[in-house]
């Protein structure tokens, strides 16, 4: 269907016309920091006439049918599902131009088309374009009469780097020069957006150096508030839960440090806790981790019984910026939550009161030792937590954010 015929004809002329480009189709189920802006992407929808441009791997789920149904259009590139090798070699010839394997696995000259053709066709107000893998799309862009905006939850040079710290050996050589790639890949394209949005304080930093004369501001993220609290107490025996992408390595490292170091401290001393980790796609490593006291899950269908059974919530996260959205679905849940400062992130909930903030591994231990003893400390958090989280929480000051953004595009 042509885009033009598919923008809505009795909406007033005032409705912004939004133009949003994914790496990925957006799921409001997704188990990825996706989710987050799924669900703004839901809300903008139903304010706005938003046309969605996305890319969509073999292995993944099409766009969520509520995001679907609202969209004024909606389009799904599809990428081949190409072999490891193929790949490798894909990323290496990216690397030689400069670009990020990442980047170079968003790299469609289909996409470009549609944007072309979205752009002509459609005449959105502002392109938005999300993670900086999908930044090399400001290039068809180009000096037309459009507002132009990067989405950099979790700017990429900056986990890089962090990644490329750990490693060793030949994989730390590699990791560095995939650094390198991403500081130029940012060099080259930031500074011809706009304005560019992140979500957490320090992510400012890390995006600034690179941003030219775009405008860069935050806009907290935020989460949708179920109706109703989980059970801030759990279930016998206490379960000690983390959840998270393991497509994401920040999720990887805390996995291991959880299991290998932090949870035999507290098994030592609350021999009845159990230890739950779930997510997507658990390498190798992980799998290794499973004992009678530790139990991986892949994919779930869905996250809440894992959460609603849960003693507590940990999020050790050492390694990534931007805010967490398993930390704001915690609090959400009415749940007691141990988090370190790299997970509390942008968080503007009070720590000790409404969730456990932890500095490292001796203080973890204690929070979580002593929330798993506690029945009534953990019920206490919860619903402390959940408290917070019905005054706070929710899209609708980030909603008004970006539409004030909008406008002021739109003006200029």
């Amino acid at each position: 269907m042509n885009p033009a015929e598919t923008a809505s004809t009795t909406t007033p002329a005032r409705r912004r016309r939004i133009l949003v480009c994914s790496p990925f189709p957006p799921r409001l189920d997704a188990r990825h920091g996706g989710k987050a802006t799924a669900q703004l992407l839901l809300q903008l929808a139903e304010r706005n006439d938003v046309a969605l441009l996305c890319l969509h791997e073999p292995s993944m789920d099409s766009v969520d049918p509520a995001i679907a149904a609202r969209c004024a259009h909606v389009d799904e590139v599809p990428l081949r599902a190409d072999g490891a090798l193929v790949r490798r070699v894909r990323w290496t010839w990216g690397l030689l131009r400069g670009l990020p394997p990442w980047a170079a696995d968003c790299r469609s000259d289909e996409f470009s088309a549609r944007l072309e053709r979205l752009l002509e066709e459609w005449r959105p107000d502002v392109v938005e374009i999300h993670l900086q893998a999908m930044a090399q799309y400001v290039e068809p862009l180009g000096n037309r009469d459009v507002g132009k905006i990067l989405l950099d939850y979790d700017p990429a040079s900056a986990w890089a780097e962090e990644m490329a710290r750990t490693a060793s050996g030949l994989r730390r050589v590699a990791r560095w020069i995939e650094v390198l790639a991403w500081r130029r890949h940012e060099r080259a394209t930031r500074p011809r957006f706009d304005a560019i949005v992140v979500f957490a304080e320090r992510d400012l930093a890390d995006v600034g150096p690179t941003a030219g004369d775009a405008r860069l501001l935050r806009i907290p993220l935020a989460v949708d508030v179920p109706a109703e609290p989980l059970d801030a107490l759990g279930t016998e025996p206490p379960t000690i839960l983390f959840f998270g992408s393991f497509g994401h390595h920040p999720n990887v490292d805390a996995s291991l440090w959880l299991a290998q170091d932090i949870f035999p401290r507290v098994l030592e001393r609350a021999p009845h806790a159990r230890l739950e980790l779930v997510g997507q796609e658990p390498p190798d490593e992980i799998r290794a981790l499973e004992t009678e006291a530790i139990a991986v899950h892949g994919s779930v269908p869905e996250m809440t019984p894992f959460i609603d059974r849960a003693a507590v919530v940990v999020a050790p996260i050492r390694l990534g910026g931007s805010m967490r959205m398993k930390v704001l679905e915690t609090l959400a849940a009415g749940k007691a939550l141990v988090a370190t400062p790299r997970a509390a992130e942008g968080v503007e909930a009070t720590a000790g009161e409404h969730y456990l903030l932890t500095q490292d591994e001796d203080s973890i231990v204690e929070a979580l030792t002593r929330l798993v003893e506690d029945p009534e400390a953990r019920q206490a958090l919860g619903r402390s937590a959940r408290v917070w989280a019905e005054a706070n929480l929710g899209w609708g000051r980030g909603v008004r954010a970006f539409e004030q953004l909008y406008d002021e595009l739109r003006a200029k």
